[in-house]
């Protein structure tokens, strides 16, 4: 027999009773009419709410109401139990303790599948689980409620956060939907998401050129969504995009006036509309570091001195300004500030010249994208 499991949290609290009850109950007259029940267990969002909707719609069916947990069988084309799902609902908002400590529901050799609206990642106000303690349940499968994001927490026996059915913010990218759960009379167990999320959000870098104009970064950005789209799920209907573009570039200060333009950006692959919703800007102003070098202002400096870092020329100019950095740094390693870290860290060394060299480049690049960006004049790198 075929069978709805949702692991909790159907209703949000903003909605509640009012709102769902007709869609929840549409849903379950649907799956009443083809023969399928829809059983679920109560999360933290829906604790105070699923028991009244389970109570008065036909074919929900509520399982480990007030905390305890409760057994309802599948059947065969017999009538013979082929699967027993086993669940526990949040009695209130929080609760604190571990389901498990308080499951007693009988082993009778008919394989078992667990639901459970539960953490693992440790936070302890949403009934915590270990991992390893459903693994040795006994349990051929364990669905959980509350994680968001999708996956196998575990295999063999297998332990599945659905996830969200739709994602509910952008950083929940990839695809999202209801999962098929396959179990066996002898407890073989197979998973497949089905990608039944109408909405996707993904994340996608654009890397610039110092001799790229603004149009050419929006050419890039079409050519980065146009390869991101073959990542939704078939029933995908929105693909929405965050783009972070990066680099050296002269559209620098142009980038960050015409933002909102790259934000208007959407393309069409297939059914599915490919549209960007938000926008970093990252860049850099491109600095001739050769041309800049020697200039008598600041910039000219700190284009000297980065030179001077990378090699590219003689250290004497700069040498003076180098070890004394060096210095400052050593001085402040050897400090009793250090001094609770040395003792616990026999792996602690102090910084080496090149290491002080690598953090003054660092700090010489800011200042000098600092310098130019306030010239409002970028050159070619």
């Amino acid at each position: 027999m075929n069978a709805v499991v949702v692991a909790g949290d159907l209703v949000d609290q903003e909605n509640r009773y009012a709102e769902a009850f007709g869609a929840v109950e549409s849903v379950a007259t649907t799956l009443a009419e083809a023969g399928i029940p829809l059983v679920a267990v109560a999360g933290n969002h829906d604790a105070d709410v699923l028991p009244d909707l389970a109570e008065a719609i036909d074919n929900l069916q509520l399982l480990g109401g007030n905390g305890s947990w409760e057994r309802t069988a599948l059947t065969d084309a017999n009538g013979d139990p082929s699967l027993h799902v086993d669940g526990w609902s949040f009695p209130s908002r929080y609760h604190h303790e571990s389901p498990l400590a308080t499951y007693d529901l009988a082993d009778d050799g008919v394989p078992r599948l667990g639901v459970v609206h539960a953490d693992v990642s440790g936070e302890d106000r949403y009934a915590p689980v270990a991992v390893d303690d459903l693994a040795t349940s006994g349990h051929a499968a364990w669905v959980l409620g509350h994680l968001h994001v999708p996956g196998p927490r575990h295999e063999n026996p297998t332990v599945l956060y659905p996830g969200s059915l739709q994602p509910l913010d952008p950083s929940e990218t990839d695809s999202h939907g209801a999962w098929l759960v396959s179990v066996e009379t002898d407890g073989t167990v197979e998973t497949e998401p089905l990608r039944s999320a109408t909405l996707q959000y993904e994340e996608v870098d654009v890397s610039t050129d110092p001799d790229q104009g603004f149009h050419d970064i929006v050419d890039a950005t079409h050519e980065k969504l146009r390869e991101t789209a073959p990542k939704c799920g078939p029933e995908t209907e929105l693909l929405a995009v965050t783009v972070t573009v990066s680099g050296r570039t002269d559209a620098h200060t142009d980038l960050r006036s015409r933002r909102g333009e790259l934000e208007q950006i959407e393309i069409t692959d297939g059914g599915t509309a490919v549209r960007v919703i938000d926008v970093t800007i990252d860049t850099k102003p491109s600095i001739s570091l050769a041309d800049r070098a020697g200039d008598d202002d600041p910039i000219g400096y700190l284009a000297g001195l980065l030179r001077s870092l990378d090699g590219d020329e003689p250290l004497d100019p700069y040498r003076d300004v180098i070890e004394a950095a060096h210095m400052s740094v050593r001085e402040t390693h050897d400090s009793n500030a250090y001094r609770e870290l040395k003792s616990h860290d026999e792996t602690y060394t102090r910084p080496t010249e090149a290491e002080t060299k690598e953090a003054l480049r660092r700090q010489a690049r800011q200042l000098a994208d600092a310098f130019v960006e306030q010239q409002g004049v970028p050159t070619d790198e």
